[in-house]
């Protein structure tokens, strides 16, 4: 996913800092687990005791119901088996991305294990020691807060443990002047303006650039600036980039939709944009050659067009749609279904010379791959 840099608060929690430093510098943390992931709340890792096996992708064995309770850190010995050592900094954790130290619900239980929040978690004040605050990576914390996990059932073994497990491949000191801070689960260019952090709410420098979220013009005017760079990165043929981008240009528009009642305009203008950016996350995925995904987004606009009527298509928009729908289906060989698809575009643009095209190519390739199941078939009857 990338890398995660965290800022230590050395001079509120001495031990607590150089615990966490010495378990990255020895590798104590390499190859360990995020086990539970809680989203709108936390993501925590850390039990330094259940690591990840190098050439397997599923927990070894018997570790799911070990990752929550093991660990143990630098102050361990023959009299603390554990090295259990003392609170330091109870603040308020009243903000996403600050780092702390887990513990087994008492006081002074802290170990290895730690956690990262990803929301306000202000039943928690008080209870645990911070240790420091993600300084880059946080679309990197989102994006394992964001994974799919095995339940939410509290009373559940498996309790919002990851289905896929996410593993921290390393860990040391990051240097600022030598090191980068690579991340693979978003497109982090800032090409054409686009500045904005993955998710709204991350962004801490808004003010100083004169922008409000709450203004729907100006939230507005920036999934333009970010839907803007996915295109530019898409005319470089950068699809998979370009495809983050989109991606994250409909985060922007979900999340900041205005009121319907209060701001029609501007929320008018808004679903106007998702029209568009289903479009471009269909023709984008197809240039990737993910045609599920492709046929995906184009059911997504469907849908989208069929529950707001006030939002309409023009028929250039509804055959390229079809076109993509398509050609996806197409490229799963699904040729009956491919050829429905063309013609529903046809249909709506006669003259699209594209279409026309495609259809004479599925009805062969239709053709061809019945001829090959003819010729498979009758070898039982010869």
């Amino acid at each position: 996913m990338g890398r995660i840099v965290i800022e230590l608060f050395v001079n509120q929690a001495v031990n607590a800092t150089d615990n966490f430093l010495q378990l990255c510098k020895s590798k104590s943390y390499k190859k360990t687990y995020f086990h539970r992931v809680i989203c709108n709340f936390m993501v925590q890792g850390g039990n330094n005791e259940v690591k990840s096996p190098i050439t397997e992708s599923a927990y070894p064995y018997d570790g799911e119901k070990k990752l929550a309770k093991g660990g143990h850190s630098i102050f361990k010995s023959n009299e603390n088996s554990y090295g259990d050592f003392k609170d330091e900094n109870l603040g308020n954790l009243d903000n996403s991305f600050l780092v702390c130290m887990a513990n087994l619900g008492r006081p002074n239980t802290n170990r290895s294990q730690f956690f990262i929040t990803t929301a306000s978690a202000s039943h928690l004040n008080g209870k645990h020691t911070i240790v420091g605050k993600v300084t880059h990576g946080k679309s990197v914390v989102r994006a394992i807060e964001h994974v799919e996990v095995y339940s939410t059932d509290p009373e559940d073994a498996r309790g919002w443990i990851p289905k896929d497990p996410v593993v921290v491949a390393d860990c040391g000191v990051w240097n600022k002047d030598k090191d980068d801070t690579p991340v693979y689960c978003c497109c982090e260019d800032s090409l054409g303006g686009d500045v904005f952090e993955e998710y709204p709410d991350d962004n801490e420098r808004l003010e100083e650039m004169n922008l409000s979220l709450d203004n729907p013009e100006q939230a507005y005017s920036i999934c333009l600036v970010i839907k803007k760079s996915a295109t530019m990165l898409l005319q470089h043929k950068r699809y998979q980039d370009s495809l983050y981008k989109y991606k994250k240009a409909m985060r922007y528009c979900n999340e900041l939709l205005p009121d319907e009642e209060k701001h029609k305009e501007d929320y008018d203008k808004f679903l106007d944009l998702k029209k568009t950016l289903y479009l471009n996350l269909a023709f984008v995925s197809l240039q990737l050659l993910e045609y599920q995904k492709c046929i995906d987004y184009c059911g997504y606009l469907f849908e989208f067009i069929n529950d707001n009527k006030g939002v309409k298509l023009t028929s250039i928009q509804v055959s390229k749609a079809f076109f993509r729908l398509g050609k996806a289906f197409e490229g799963l060989k699904r040729y009956t279904e491919a050829l429905d698809a063309l013609k529903n575009g046809l249909a709506v643009n006669i003259e699209d010379a594209g279409i026309k095209a495609e259809v004479v190519k599925v009805k062969k390739l239709k053709f061809e791959s019945e001829k090959g199941e003819r010729m498979r078939y009758a070898r039982f009857f010869n």
